[in-house]
């Protein structure tokens, strides 16, 4: 859902200075981090020719606005967990694959000297990134919504220690360099990171309400987007590290506790009740912070708070999210700095981290004495990233 959204929401983007016109004359989609990525092109597809009919609507024409290639190879080399939703989908056609070329020659449609923002919101092969830059014209700043998207490979079980140090510093050199091979090639052009913290206060920065979506996206795509794996595989996972008093007995087959947790998100029953108590008791666990820092941290952070007190459901809808702001800073960077809140603060990227099941860190705040490893956008509200949303979507209704 949260891909989805993203792509609305850089199709209805209007022009800061004139809003009659739209800020991107052309969306060029590049399917990346999935097995079945023609699938998922056919699945956008079908979700923007609903957003269309819905109310508030798409702004007519996107179909003309809109280029569609994937990459040569899943950097995953596995299948993304909502790939499930799209099992039955059958392309008539394989979407052409993306490299500088072919990506140069989509930009030209618009003119030699159009300006280009990149958001990379999957996980894309590092050389595939540098084939791109190194291509395009005019790139004005690469948004990274850095983490699960940094990713150039998965830590399997049998990975030797060479192999898994080998992937950590393939992950961080992907960051480390990304900002010093943007200026090679476009001296002005910013790489702009953005992550929950510290973009957001909030590390549920990434959801909104249920509610609050369904007056935006077509009701399919909501009911498809709260059987999301990404819940069941977490409680599954924070199941083993809880107390054996708290911990779910019998979990059933992938399908039938998907039906029974998106109940329980959606409504007070018995297991919504039971699945907070074994939540809290997994966070209790430091071998559960040992073992898995991220997942730990989402249950902590997302999960309880999903589960705790009277039901008010939420969607992932990260990707938009980030895009969002990053759009919204560049509306009113111009504005005086001390009155607006958002700020791009120097990044330093960390060369440390050996375990490549961790995205590598980045903070704000480079020493002085050194160059930037790119921005670091900060000051963002989680309720002022709706409104700005809302606000597009308003503005294309508008239209």
């Amino acid at each position: 859902m949260d891909d989805k959204a993203g792509v609305a929401i850089a199709l209805m983007k209007t022009n800061a200075e004139n809003p009659t016109k739209p800020q991107y004359d052309r969306v060029i989609l590049v399917f990346t981090g999935a097995e079945e990525r023609s699938k998922m092109g056919l699945a956008m597809s079908q979700y923007l020719t609903r957003a269309e009919k819905h109310q508030p609507a798409l702004p007519a024409g996107w179909e003309t606005r809109t280029a569609w290639l994937q990459t040569r190879t899943n950097v995953l080399g596995q299948a993304a967990p909502h790939e499930s939703w799209y099992k039955n989908l059958r392309p008539t056609k394989e979407l052409p694959v993306a490299t500088g070329e072919s990506l140069m020659a989509e930009v030209v449609k618009v003119g030699r000297g159009s300006s280009v923002d990149i958001f990379q919101v999957a996980p894309c092969e590092d050389n595939d990134v540098w084939e791109f830059i190194n291509a395009l014209p005019n790139i004005n700043i690469y948004h990274l919504f850095f983490g699960y998207n940094s990713r150039q490979g998965i830590a399997t079980d049998d990975m030797d220690r060479a192999s898994r140090l080998a992937l950590s510093q393939r992950q961080v050199q992907f960051h480390k360099t990304l900002q010093a091979r943007l200026s090679n090639r476009h001296p002005s052009a910013r790489v702009i990171f953005t992550q929950n913290v510290p973009s957001f206060a909030n590390a549920g920065a990434g959801s909104q309400d249920l509610s609050w979506c369904r007056k935006y996206f077509p009701e399919e795509d909501i009911l498809m987007a709260l059987r999301d794996p990404f819940w069941t595989g977490l409680i599954t996972l924070a199941n083993k590290y809880a107390d054996e008093a708290a911990k779910l007995q019998q979990i059933p087959a992938s399908e039938e506790f998907m039906t029974q947790v998106v109940s329980s998100r959606l409504k007070e029953t018995t297991l919504r009740v039971q699945i907070l108590n074994m939540l809290k008791s997994a966070v209790s666990s430091q071998q559960f912070a040992q073992d898995s820092p991220r997942s730990y941290s989402r249950v902590r952070d997302i999960l309880i708070e999903e589960f705790t007190g009277k039901p008010a459901p939420t969607l992932e809808l990260g990707d938009a999210n980030h895009m969002a702001i990053v759009m919204q800073y560049l509306d009113n960077e111009s504005k005086d700095r001390s009155s607006y809140a958002m700020r791009l603060l120097p990044a330093l990227c960390d060369t440390s981290e050996e375990n490549p099941t961790q995205p590598p860190r980045v903070s704000a705040g480079a020493p002085a004495a050194q160059s930037p490893d790119g921005w670091v956008l900060a000051g963002c509200d989680i309720q002022e990233t709706r409104k700005y949303i809302e606000g597009l979507f308003g503005k294309s209704a508008l239209s």
